[in-house]
């Protein structure tokens, strides 16, 4: 039997907290608040780098490429960045200034921190296939970087504005090869593809045998099914793939015969191969960042149901044992959320109330943890588990997904 006590020390928790509070209020470092800068206009000098004609040519061919096309770029210069990475902040202000027409989010953001000497180039979804991070790299490197080191920051900028322009108009800047590497052969060998055929046949092979087939008939046809893919895909290996093409047949045999023993856990085994399956096929016309997207953004949504659960199990266990430890903890729980939620800003803006939630959800773990009793009892073939901004120049995009490339000199 394993118990957690119901009475937690309160010195334990008094130290526990004001232990944890300096790390919770510098988890947002502190940063120049950028983002409400009055995001009227194409290009914004904070920094005094770029005089009134230069500013006045950026913006005339900035929105002429606007009114030919309909994509915006933006160019913004700020000291320094704080304690803020460049990609964060120009996430920020791609979505403050929203970039791009609405639903098509075919924005650009070209953002110079010239104290920390930190570039990058903020791509909205609607162009990343035009401006690829690769070409937004070169851009930098070529465009950027070398004037910036010298101190011309006006003419690297022109030419940087000039190649993106080029871009979204449907032009292609010249690569320098000498800096790519030497693309490898992506080729899947025909060997691979027998190995996997052999895996999945296995695979409904152990099925069938686990829910009571002749297992004559299934040995018969499996031993026909090696003899094909090994002529077909063994070649001057035929060989090894003798030996390789059972193993495998074995192995996906035996997971998936075991799996089928718990129908539950095969039925989620065999969705989730089959979503695997449906993305890698869908990505392929869609893009790659759709797979990795795919798998995020469900996984992210089982994390946050699971973390709500857990938490509802607990709080509920806490308000059985004691209802007034329920109060006082709910009471302290939401005491420190708004403090928290203060610090880092949340609720200056409200788009940003997300940053608090870690820190809530662990101080929510920590202070209702003590309510759960965890029992393990066995008796005579019986057991028993767990109970327990602005106006002006702004478009109606903003959605970037990190895409482009950031640079220093």
């Amino acid at each position: 039997m394993i118990r957690v006590s119901r009475q937690p020390g309160r010195i334990f928790w008094l130290v526990l907290l004001l232990g944890l509070w300096p790390l919770a209020t510098s988890a947002e470092p502190s940063a120049p608040q950028w983002t409400k800068v009055a995001l009227d206009r194409r290009v914004i000098d904070l920094t005094a780098t770029l005089d009134t004609a230069t500013q006045e040519r950026m913006e005339h061919k900035l929105a002429a490429l606007e009114q030919r096309r309909g994509a915006q770029i933006a160019l913004m210069l700020v000291p320094r960045l704080g304690q803020q990475s460049i990609e964060a902040l120009s996430n920020q202000l791609f979505r403050a200034w929203k970039l791009g027409r609405k639903g098509t989010d075919d924005g650009i953001l070209l953002l110079v921190a010239k104290q920390d000497r930190k570039v990058r180039i903020e791509v909205g979804y609607g162009l990343e296939g035009l401006v690829t991070d690769l070409l937004a790299g070169q851009i930098i490197a070529r465009d950027l970087v070398p004037a910036f080191a010298q101190g011309d920051f006006a003419a690297g900028i022109d030419r940087a504005l000039d190649d993106l322009i080029v871009l979204v108009d449907g032009g292609s800047v010249p690569l320098d090869q000498a800096e790519l590497p030497t693309p490898e052969s992506l080729a899947i060998p025909l060997q691979a593809y027998g190995l996997l055929l052999a895996f999945v046949c296995g695979s409904v092979a152990g099925v069938m045998l686990a829910a009571g087939w002749a297992w004559r008939r299934v040995l018969g046809a499996l031993v026909l099914l090696v003899a094909l893919l090994v002529a077909l895909t063994g070649g001057d290996e035929w060989l090894v793939q003798l030996l390789v093409v059972p193993l495998c047949m074995l192995v996906g045999g035996a997971t998936f015969a075991g799996l089928w023993q718990s129908r539950q856990v095969f039925y989620c085994v065999l969705g989730l191969l089959l979503y695997i399956a449906l993305l890698t096929f869908v990505s392929q016309y869609l893009g790659s960042s759709t797979f990795l997207y795919g798998l995020l953004v469900p996984a992210a949504v089982l994390l946050a149901i699971g973390l709500h659960w857990l938490l509802y199990v607990m709080m509920s266990a806490r308000w059985k044992n004691s209802p007034r430890g329920f109060a006082w903890r709910l009471a302290l729980l939401l005491l420190l959320t708004f403090l928290l939620g203060s610090t880092v800003g949340a609720w200056e803006a409200m788009e940003h109330w997300w940053k608090a939630l870690p820190f809530a959800y662990f101080l929510g773990v920590m202070l209702f943890i003590n309510g759960m009793n965890v029992r393990w009892s066995s008796s005579s073939g019986s057991s028993s588990g767990a109970s327990g901004s602005g106006g002006g120049f702004s478009g109606g995009g903003g959605s970037s997904g990190g895409g482009g490339a950031s640079g220093s000199w």
